[in-house]
């Protein structure tokens, strides 16, 4: 339980929790009715959660694929909510359980670092740990985005929302980015194709540095007197 909680937050966060935990119940449920859909959705939450993480999203462009990009990203969505959700609930039972414990304890070692290196995340509160989630940035996601949450002071439904966007925002972005290369792939060629990849992956790199910078020097200017 967040200490940062008023009264009707601590109230509302159970019911909101159990209905997305049962929305993705429901979907899972509806999705194993067709057992070619539920192989892929195994499979490729398996190596979302274990190697790939929101890259799993441009296995949709694959011509086999049921999911396409789009139901990946709703993939990697509900995995993202449920993840906070888990944590935010149980935390503390699952920083005892063998072997989880200590991958927990790590994951919140690197959110206070990754929230060290760019303090300007702190100062933005929700947006900050949505960005936090959003940013293809080192040591960031759902487990480090939940935990950069708390140790902000964000309640846990302030927490789970900010989660919640940044992952459906950037799954929505993989996606979209994914079909818009796939519909120039017939006019600019593979070749054409791998450069225009490479310039925009350039670009966000830039974006990501930029981010970073405005976000180290608006902490340094407002700790000098």
């Amino acid at each position: 339980m967040s200490r940062y909680e008023t009264p009707l937050q601590r109230a509302l966060y159970p019911p909101i929790a159990t209905a997305a935990v049962l929305a993705s119940c429901f979907l899972a449920w509806h999705t194993s009715q067709d057992a070619v859909l539920w192989k892929e959705t195994l499979e490729s939450a398996g190596a979302s959660i274990a190697v790939l993480g929101k890259f799993i999203v441009l296995k949709g462009l694959q011509s086999g694929s049921s999911l396409g990009p789009y139901g990946l990203a709703l993939l990697v969505f509900v995995i993202d909510v449920n993840i906070c959700i888990a944590l935010t609930s149980g935390v503390r039972h699952l920083e005892r359980a063998p072997g989880l414990g200590r991958w927990i304890r790590i994951a919140r070692r690197r959110a206070k670092l990754m929230l060290s290196a760019n303090p300007g995340l702190k100062k933005m509160a929700f947006f900050g740990v949505t960005l936090f989630v959003f940013l293809p940035l080192p040591a960031t996601g759902a487990v480090m985005g939940t935990f950069a949450a708390r140790l902000i002071g964000l309640s846990r439904i302030a927490g789970l929302g900010a989660v919640a966007l940044g992952a459906g925002g950037i799954g929505l972005a993989f996606a979209a980015l994914g079909e818009l290369g796939k519909s120039q792939f017939g006019r600019l060629g593979f070749t054409g194709l791998i450069s225009t990849t490479a310039i925009a992956g350039f670009l966000g790199w830039l974006l990501i540095r930029r981010v970073r910078r405005i976000l180290q020097a608006e902490e340094s200017s407002s700790s000098q007197p």
